[in-house]
């Protein structure tokens, strides 16, 4: 814990160091900020809770499959103190918390947890090439670029297809991706027999992939008077969801925000622009994260306590 905790500090340093660099050399990029109203950013806080709400749904669909039923302060508490944790801490430290509250209050193993999550995951990420590539066919931009980022969304759009409708057969190979690939295989087996629950599932995917993009779109045109394209807009949002992969820093600080950078240069959007909304949303996610979170903690502490004692 101590470790986790020293890490997520230093990283936090670097990654604050690094940003006052770019803005000391790039001094009119934070007066970008200056531009964003109070309407907008209440909007941004709004959406980033409703995408907190659908993450929480997620959660309480999942667990029905065992039978298990989470009242609304558990699902929706959990997907908070979930992200809380995962700005505390790195390598998705939140999730530990989800998934410890879960075993100890509803006997819920670590194995059917990690084997759900995964799934989870192959789901959203089916749905994340699914929309990127018809965004990327539909874009207003037409240029070998597009063809390329319309091409890495085919693949996660194959990957992802081909790992749902293979039968399930594991890999017999000790390494930490393929093991996390057969408990998708496992949570995907039980999920696909339940249409109903595989379509909410699909549903939730997508309403939070188009929350998100809504909300990229808001903070971009927050930050200028200039009407981005919803579309291109729309695409970095789907970029942004991949600093997943690279899941280093405390809730992939400095990962994100570099990404969303680099997608902006590439869409002609420009770096100061994108570095700024990206930290726009964290700003705005981070507001009812930190104000909810500790009083959620608290509630299901009380709730495990009560639990335990009983």
């Amino acid at each position: 814990m101590i470790e986790n905790r020293t890490y997520s500090i230093i990283v936090l340093l670097l990654v604050a160091i690094a940003l006052l660099a770019y803005l000391y050399y790039h001094p009119q990029a934070l007066t970008l900020l200056t531009n964003a109203s109070i309407i907008n950013i209440i909007s941004l806080i709004i959406i980033r809770i409703f995408f907190q709400i659908i993450s929480g749904l997620i959660l309480r669909d999942f667990v029905s499959i065992f039978g298990t039923v989470l009242k609304f302060k558990e699902w929706f508490g959990l997907s908070i103190i979930t992200t809380m944790g995962n700005y505390i801490s790195p390598f998705s430290g939140g999730m530990i918390a989800r998934a410890a509250y879960l075993k100890y209050r509803y006997a819920f193993s670590y194995a059917q947890f990690t084997s759900l999550l995964a799934a989870s995951y192959l789901i959203f990420f089916w749905a994340v090439g699914f929309v990127g590539l018809i965004s990327s066919l539909t874009s207003e931009i037409t240029s070998i670029l597009m063809w390329r980022v319309g091409l890495f969304f085919f693949i996660i759009l194959l990957l992802s297809s081909l790992l749902i409708l293979l039968p399930p057969i594991k890999i017999s190979y000790r390494n930490p991706l393929i093991q996390f690939i057969n408990k998708a295989i496992d949570g995907w087996t039980l999920i696909r027999n339940d249409k109903t629950l595989l379509f909410k599932l699909t549903l939730y995917s997508l309403t939070s992939i188009f929350l998100n993009g809504l909300s990229f779109w808001l903070a971009f045109i927050s930050l200028t008077n200039i009407q981005f394209s919803f579309k291109t807009i729309f695409l970095i949002s789907l970029l942004s969801i991949f600093s997943f992969l690279f899941n280093l820093t405390p809730s992939n600080l400095g990962i994100q925000e570099a990404i969303v950078s680099l997608a902006s240069v590439i869409f002609g959007i420009g770096t100061s622009i994108g570095l700024m909304a990206s930290l726009l949303i964290r700003a705005t996610s981070l507001i009812p994260i930190f104000t909810l979170g500790p009083i959620f903690s608290l509630i299901l502490t009380r709730e495990l306590k009560a639990y335990k004692h009983n």
